[in-house]
């Protein structure tokens, strides 16, 4: 076979794309020449190109069909898809099948595509993965929420046996669990997987409005899951940074105002964008929960504030903190416990709280200064203790 002889299929995208002329150029001549990982570059550098996501665009199908394919050793061109780094060819795949569209036919005709592709990638577990794993966001797309989660929970049960894995399958693992997650309305484990998602996935392969549109889900879930109480790795990541300056900002707001356990603010920030909230149905319908959450993550800081020698606090500073009449105090502390973010002994008789533990947390620069007056007040007593016993008791000392 002359693979040096022009392939038809690239020459007629190429007149259709003039401005990738020299990128169709780079593929036939590396192909040619038998440069496979060239030519794998070409391909993926071609497939950024914004006209391949336009609506009814299908040429990186024909591209992949025509000329990346294997084809019989009688053809013209033999293609080399086999000669592909497997998880670079599971990615590219991923990459054509979105061209099928999200219509259920579709959905359908990717599937078929994928599962076509999962069969020659089978004995590259990465590859494979990752070819399994679009299979299944493909099933979540179509509603068919019980198919996706099975054949996620297929690919966890591979991947646990993994010790190192390349990153882009952890990324899909995530990805899809998240949206999966999202689905089933499961605002902990949303936050949990999208959060180990983006641990895997450079913040800069997202466009804008993913992370928009991330960032504030996120937020959303942080603020709504019944179980997280406490911010600090989402207030700490860069992609909150997506929400400044847009319609969004409120939520950055609101976030800190809940890792501050700040009740005058979280009002504040509520009243001025009312108009916004109201627009969200997860915040209207926990609204009295999220009150509640408030309220405990002002008692975490109150604890967290208070001196090491100290433990023992008084239901009054608590309802002060918390805004809450003394007698609903108890409720709080015993919610707080039932949780198992604080530990402690509560005394109904004496209305005090002893706190032994409290949840810890992500810091930010203001919490570590906090922890640095805690730190040189404690340096201060030991000094003064150290002197005290020496000043008294020079025998035991010496």
């Amino acid at each position: 076979v002359k693979m040096s002889a022009p392939i038809p299929a690239l020459e007629m995208q190429k007149s259709g794309h003039p401005h990738l002329a020299a990128m169709y150029d780079k593929i036939q001549t590396s192909a040619a020449n038998k440069l496979w990982h060239q030519a794998t570059l070409a391909l993926e550098e071609l497939c950024k190109d914004a006209c391949f996501s336009e609506e009814g665009n299908k040429d990186l199908i024909a591209l992949y069909k025509e000329v990346v394919a294997d084809q019989p050793s009688s053809a013209s061109w033999t293609g080399f898809a086999s000669k592909i780094n497997p998880v670079k060819h599971a990615s590219l795949c991923i990459r054509v099948s979105l061209q099928y569209g999200d219509s259920e036919e579709g959905i359908k005709s990717a599937i078929a595509f994928l599962e076509q592709v999962g069969t020659k990638l089978e004995s590259d577990t990465e590859a494979y993965l990752l070819v399994r794993l679009e299979i299944s966001r493909r099933f979540l797309q179509s509603g068919k929420i019980d198919v996706a989660k099975s054949k996620l929970e297929e690919c966890k049960d591979v991947l646990v046996d993994f010790a190192e894995i390349d990153a882009n399958v952890n990324s899909s693992f995530y990805l899809v669990s998240s949206l999966l997650h999202k689905t089933l309305g499961d605002a902990g484990e949303f936050y949990k997987s999208s959060l180990l998602y983006l641990a895997y996935t450079p913040l800069e392969s997202l466009s804008e409005e993913k992370r928009q549109a991330l960032a504030f889900d996120l937020g959303l879930a942080a603020i709504c899951a019944e179980k997280i109480y406490q911010f600090g790795e989402l207030l700490l990541h860069p992609i909150l940074q997506s929400l400044k300056g847009t319609a969004g900002e409120w939520m950055v707001d609101l976030l800190h105002t809940f890792n501050k356990g700040d009740i005058a603010a979280f009002e504040k920030v509520s009243t001025e964008n009312a108009a916004a909230i109201q627009q969200q149905p997860a915040l209207i319908g926990n609204a009295q929960r999220l009150r509640e959450k408030i309220r405990i993550f002002a008692l975490l800081e109150l604890l967290r504030d208070i001196p090491a020698d100290s433990r023992t606090v008084s239901f009054t500073p608590i309802a002060e903190r918390t805004k809450l009449p003394e007698d609903e105090v108890e409720l709080l502390i015993m919610k707080s416990l039932s949780l198992g973010i604080v530990k402690g002994t509560m005394s109904g008789v004496d209305n005090t709280f002893l706190v032994t533990w409290v949840q810890p947390r992500v810091v930010d620069k203001e919490a570590i200064k906090k922890h640095l007056v805690k730190l040189s007040d404690w340096m201060e007593k030991v000094q003064r203790t150290s002197e005290f016993l020496a000043n008294e008791t020079p025998e035991i000392v010496a």
